[in-house]
């Protein structure tokens, strides 16, 4: 059974030598003190591990979009946090007499698009046609071209922005054998919460370590392929007394709405 963040709170209050929570999660939400403090550096030493390396294995998602007749431009899952763009795929298709092969996408800059196929594109039904290029818009999503003809379906992989633990039976996308990486992260903030930064560091060498050795496992020691990434949003680490995610804003608006 994954570890659940009350499990994890209370790891932290004993290693700090002090009172544990209710495993049932009675009081967990109004819980303030030392307790909530311990609350915030779990999800502080979470975050910082999950952008210490935005494309952990066991944060990778395949997502499945279906496609609309006339509709050029697709929003990206509200929690991507990074894209592998390499991965767009058009599955097999058929429809009655109508066969399309399998087959990766073309990935190209919005740049290309505006200057060879917008103007295709906007010529209307006429070029409608099966996807085989997509493009990297300049917002969080991406364009194809041409546009599609039917109800088409694209895959394509990438790694998700979790969100913050909540409810005490809440459980962490970081595998369980990494637990101890995380107690170690919050121990280096409520040690420079209490002004102990001899502690801070010791702690910190740990963290760091930890997360050195987990990358190495997970990724350095075996065939991993990093392809050509867009990164959508970047974490913000708060100071113990909050817990918030934010994500980088959107640039420029695509052209073709």
């Amino acid at each position: 059974m994954a570890v659940t963040y009350v499990q994890l709170v209370n790891e932290l209050l004993r290693r700090l030598n002090d009172t544990v929570l209710d495993t049932t999660g009675t009081g967990f939400a109004t819980v303030r003190g030392i307790q909530s403090l311990a609350k915030d550096a779990i999800n502080n030493s979470i975050r910082e591990i999950l952008q210490h390396n935005q494309e952990w294995p066991f944060s990778l998602v395949k997502q499945t979009d279906t496609l609309v007749v006339g509709t050029g431009t697709y929003a990206f899952p509200t929690d991507t946090l990074v894209v592998d763009w390499d991965s767009f795929y058009f599955p097999r298709f058929t429809s009655g007499d109508r066969e399309v092969t399998a087959r990766k996408l073309k990935v190209i800059p919005y740049t290309s698009y505006l200057s060879q196929y917008r103007h295709s594109d906007e010529l209307g039904a006429n070029t409608r046609s099966n996807p085989t290029i997509v493009d990297q818009t300049n917002d969080e999503s991406y364009g194809l071209t041409p546009i599609p003809d039917q109800t088409y379906s694209i895959e394509f992989l990438y790694y998700k922005s979790p969100n913050d633990l909540s409810a005490f039976d809440d459980t962490t996308i970081i595998p369980d054998k990494f637990k101890y990486i995380i107690i170690d992260g919050a121990m280096m903030y409520m040690m420079r919460h209490r002004g102990n930064e001899t502690g801070a560091q010791m702690h910190e060498v740990k963290f760091r370590k930890g997360m050195s050795d987990m990358r190495r496992i997970l990724q350095d020691d075996r065939l991993f392929i990093s392809s050509t990434h867009s990164h959508r949003h970047a974490f913000n680490l708060e100071p113990l007394s909050s817990s918030t995610v934010s994500g980088v804003g959107a640039a420029d608006r695509d052209l073709r709405g």
